[in-house]
C-alpha cells in the first residue's frame, strides 16, 4: 500500500460560495497517475481550523471496471463515505449519508489534514472530482 500525494502537489481550485463557505475541488485523472488497490490517495488539503460540512465525489469518466474507494481522512479512512463507486456513470455524484457515514454531519479539523481515497481496486482510466465545503473557524 502506497500513499499517493501526486494529486495534491499542485494548485487546487478554491470556490467562493458567497463569502460564507469555501469550496475546494480537485480533479483526479487516474489515466495520468495510476493507483493500485489499497493505495491511499490524498485528494484535498484541509487547513487547520476548518469546519468541513460536506465532501462530494463526482465521477467524470467511469473507470471501466470494478473500482470503489472509501473517502476519509488521516483519522477515519471511511468517515466521509464508506463506498464511492468510481465506475458509476459520468456525472454521478455521491455524498455522505447520515446514519451510514460517521462524518456526514461534519468535522472540525484543529490541525491541517487531507481528505483521502483508500482504493479498493486499481484505477488506470477513470477521472473523478472531489469537492470539500468548509468554513474557517476563528483561531
Amino acid at each position: 500500500m502506497a500513499t499517493i500525494t501526486t494529486f495534491i502537489s499542485g494548485t487546487q481550485e478554491h470556490l467562493d460560495l458567497s463569502g460564507r463557505a469555501i469550496g475546494m475541488c480537485n480533479t483526479l485523472n487516474f489515466a495520468t497517475t495510476n493507483v493500485a488497490a489499497s493505495d491511499v490517495v490524498q485528494a484535498i488539503k484541509i487547513p487547520a481550523n476548518a469546519l468541513v460540512t460536506r465532501v462530494s465525489v463526482i465521477v467524470r469518466t467511469a473507470e471501466g471496471g470494478t473500482c470503489t474507494a472509501t473517502v476519509g481522512d488521516g483519522t477515519d479512512a471511511d468517515g466521509w463515505d464508506v463506498s464511492s463507486n468510481f465506475n458509476a456513470a459520468a456525472n454521478t455524484v455521491t455524498v455522505s449519508t447520515v446514519g451510514t457515514d460517521a462524518l456526514a454531519v461534519g468535522k472540525f479539523y484543529a490541525s491541517a489534514d487531507t481528505i483521502d481515497f483508500t482504493m479498493s481496486n486499481a484505477a488506470a482510466t477513470g477521472k473523478v472530482t472531489i469537492v470539500a465545503e468548509y468554513s474557517m473557524v476563528d483561531r
